[in-house]
């Protein structure tokens, strides 16, 4: 097998690395087997409980919990690295492990003390996900906090798995005037899955709808997100832990690329694998890896990719520095990170499909991996916070003095 080696580091990263190297070690132990039951996990539309085991077991799905109570508290850069090898195994797994992961944080981040230990300190493992845009939110404010007296959320990433579901509301006051945008904390038991992820990639996350039917959310487990995104976080009794001081929109828009980069690993080391057995039809080459076409997509893809981990790795590197300086970033850095990680998609599909491009009629099979992998690639970059012509919009009318045109920087 041909590897894909990893861009060299700086020696802050290295450091950073080599502190938190048992999570991407044990992460890298897990590629053959999420490789052996990808087959399964996309005919389930959820990850296999063994899969759910081995995650746990490594503490993958707490990378973002805080140390003090059980988790990881990784820097963001190793959740790069983390996720990245686990999507060269599988991208329902890289996907639902990244988002569960930034839900913990959101968890952690948004909320007080006493939502934090309900969380994180029950007999169950703290596995949070969510959605912060409602399809539809019907929420009274009542005494003590909020009712939810009916709601629905598309594409709840990992709901499957979950234990507690954070869900986007909106703040209202008495009289029902809308006052702010919100998250509520809800009890997994509270929320009915509606079991209607049916799709053509990424099938394992299971990223189902979901709605909540007259549900009391006490005012602990409610969060201003208006708040959150401007780094004021309710979270005072985690201060001087760097991480979940971390900015919220970067932090949000960064791990969505995350596996896409583990999809461009797969797909080069997958096109090389399978290089020495073909040849091109209707051609001279009866080995295709002795045709100079061939060179040139290896070439260019394996440029894109490395300048997208390149692109990736400078920005959560920038994100954790600008954590642990204590001052949070500058709203033109937060812009410039939803830029890049479009423009990191945009390498990264660009790579894997002139890969799948090249490697001719047998992509019809869908027994073919690069089959898979190019479908995972597609609906990874599907996600509204990664699209690059709206990245680059919010940007381009930053520098050209205008408002972003979204809360969400």
């Amino acid at each position: 097998m041909t590897s894909i080696s990893r861009t060299d580091l700086s020696s802050d990263a290295a450091n950073l690395s080599e502190t938190n190297a048992g999570p991407l070690d044990y992460a890298r132990s897990l590629v053959p087997a999420l490789k052996a039951r990808s087959e399964e996990t996309a005919r389930l539309g959820r990850l296999p409980d063994a899969t759910v085991a081995d995650l746990d077991a490594g503490g993958l799905f707490g990378m973002t919990t805080p140390r003090r109570y059980g988790g990881g508290q990784v820097s963001v850069r190793t959740f790069l690295d983390v996720v990245t090898e686990l999507g060269r195994g599988d991208a329902s797994v890289a996907w639902v492990t990244a988002l569960t992961n930034v839900t913990n944080w959101c968890a952690a981040s948004f909320f007080g003390e006493e939502a934090a230990k309900e969380v994180f300190c029950a007999d169950k493992p703290a596995r949070v996900v969510g959605v912060l845009s409602p399809r539809k939110a019907v929420v009274k404010k009542v005494e003590g906090g909020y009712l939810i007296e009916e709601g629905m959320w598309g594409f709840n990433s990992g709901v499957y798995h979950a234990t507690w579901d954070m869900l986007g509301i909106p703040l209202v006051d008495e009289h029902g005037k809308v006052l702010d945008q919100g998250a509520a904390l809800i009890p997994i038991e509270q929320v009915q899955i509606l079991n209607d992820w049916n799709v053509i990639g990424i099938s394992g996350s299971g990223s189902s709808s979901v709605s909540v039917t007259n549900v009391f959310v006490p005012e602990s487990r409610i969060a201003s997100v208006s708040q959150a995104i401007e780094g004021n976080y309710a979270s005072t009794h985690l201060d001087g832990e760097s991480l979940y001081r971390v900015a919220c929109m970067p932090m949000l828009a960064i791990i969505l690329a995350f596996p896409a980069l583990g999809l461009g690993v797969a797909a080069l080391e997958t096109f090389l694998e399978t290089l020495p057995r073909r040849g091109i039809q209707y051609s001279w080459y009866s080995k295709q890896a002795d045709a100079p076409v061939t060179h040139l997509v290896v070439g260019q893809t394996s440029a894109k990719i490395d300048a997208a981990r390149a692109i990736l790795e400078r920005h959560a590197e920038a994100i954790d520095a600008s954590a642990a300086s204590g001052v949070y970033m500058d709203y033109l850095e937060r812009a410039k990170v939803r830029r890049d990680v479009g423009y990191a998609e945009t390498l990264i599909w660009e790579a894997v499909d002139m890969l799948a491009s090249a490697s001719g009629g047998s992509l019809a099979s869908a027994t073919n991996p690069m089959t898979k992998i190019w479908q995972d690639a597609r609906v990874a970059s599907l996600h509204g916070i990664v699209n690059p012509s709206l990245n680059f919009e919010t940007y381009g009318r930053l520098l050209c003095g205008n408002t972003a045109g979204t809360p969400f920087i």
